[in-house]
């Protein structure tokens, strides 16, 4: 019977073989007849069966019978490529997905920022899509509506009237695009193509395009107070900013007026949101600014977080910058790492793939898992350095053994 080299163990080739569906694979060692059997089907499942000693293992008369060894040889779509300064590892690099060496060593798949564009490695192969920046100044969401590569993804959805959430989804009688849709918020009107309340506008009161002059009215107001457009009129008195006037007395016709009184509407707590409404601050409530305008809400409980200040509201079981306290910070990540907070406990995680295994933390998780032959899909996993097997995807290469039981 032909045998093969000795393997670490039965279970370990049939992870190595799980690309072999629909066989049965026989696992021997050098000095030892057949002592299992690996059973896959078609989609690569199955399971190792023992054999009493002595015994032959039974198989199917019609399963393909193979024999594994140790590969040395790249497969189809991998290469031996240096990356980012690291060394290049044996068959390490997945030539059909790695877009710093897509399709050969060095075949870099480029971005193009100003188009809007970027592109992906998919089957050794750059291809080009759109790209929008998560970053101040450039909220788009950026598209190729006319088709042509040389401008790019050159129409941003959420705020193109003509191409409104979608290419060619036009917004009907001018309406302007926001954020992705046509039309503006109830009580408001085109202006110039954007939105704007014709109640309180001085530019547009009670229409487009109609001008409220701040000149002076019956009574000297406060500086807290001007006349300007109020209820789509001009030359109402009116606050100025987030302010209130509270205690009604702005319009007084005998100018007896303290102006707008309240600071700010949007966080008192004696007039949260608009006059009169009262928070209960000796529940602990506050006035709470948030989505949907100003509520009384007691700080942060309702999310199951803590009030810090300067940072607002913090979960101390799971932020890494307020850990456990207000100003316990998390240390910063290193190379292939990422800082957790766990049950109010810092912690540093790394990345997929990749393992400390030097154990030393300042370095950060230095070890590539998926392609190290010294440590092959998990620290001290070494496969036969000898021999050069390659580490492939965190699995040490194994391959069917030719018809002399030579290794391939």
């Amino acid at each position: 019977m032909m045998k093969a080299i000795n393997l670490v163990s039965a279970r370990k080739i049939a992870l190595a073989a799980s690309a072999l569906a629909g066989s049965v694979i026989l696992v021997t060692s050098c000095t030892s007849p057949v002592d299992s059997v690996i059973f896959l089907d078609d989609a690569g499942r199955g399971g190792i069966f023992e054999q009493p000693d002595g015994e032959a293992p039974s198989v199917a008369p019609d399963a393909a019978s193979l024999l594994l060894c140790v590969g040395t040889t790249c497969p189809e779509g991998f290469g031996t490529c240096a990356s980012g300064g690291g060394p290049a590892y044996k068959c390490g690099t997945d030539l059909k997905r790695d877009v710093d060496h897509c399709g050969a060593c060095g075949n870099k798949c480029r971005h193009y920022g100003r188009l809007h564009m970027t592109s992906r490695c998919i089957e050794g192969g750059c291809e080009l899509e759109c790209w929008s920046p998560k970053i101040p100044g450039d909220g788009g969401e950026w598209r190729n509506c006319n088709g042509k590569v040389d401008d790019g993804c050159e129409v941003d959805v959420n705020s193109d009237d003509k191409n409104c959430g979608a290419c060619g989804n036009v917004c009907a009688n001018g309406a302007p695009c926001i954020e992705g849709k046509c039309g503006c918020p109830p009580g408001q009107i085109v202006c110039d193509g954007m939105c704007t309340d014709p109640l309180g506008d001085d530019w547009n009161c009670g229409g487009c395009g109609i001008t409220c002059e701040q000149t002076e009215g019956p009574c000297t107001l406060p500086e807290t107070a001007y006349y300007g457009c109020a209820g789509g009129v001009c030359g109402a008195p009116k606050c100025r900013g987030s302010r209130g006037d509270c205690n009604k007395d702005l319009g007084d016709p005998e100018c007896n007026s303290d102006g707008c009184e309240v600071e700010d509407i949007n966080f008192d707590p004696n007039n949260c949101g608009g006059c009169g409404i009262k928070c209960d601050t000796e529940a602990g409530e506050k006035c709470i600014n948030g989505q949907g305008g100003s509520y009384c809400a007691v700080q942060c409980v309702g999310k199951g977080m803590t009030f810090c200040p300067l940072l607002g509201c913090r979960d101390f079981l799971n932020d890494p910058t307020a850990c456990g306290a207000c100003t316990n910070v998390c240390p910063e990540a290193g190379p292939n790492q990422v800082r957790a907070c766990r049950k109010g406990l810092c912690e540093l995680d790394c990345l997929p793939g990749f393992g400390d295994c030097n154990g030393d933390p300042s370095d950060g998780c230095e070890t590539n898992l998926l392609a190290h032959p010294g440590n092959c899909g998990s620290c001290g996993n070494a496969c036969d350095l000898n021999a050069g097997q390659p580490c492939i995807h965190g699995k040490c290469l194994m391959t069917e053994c030719s018809d002399a039981g030579k290794v391939n």
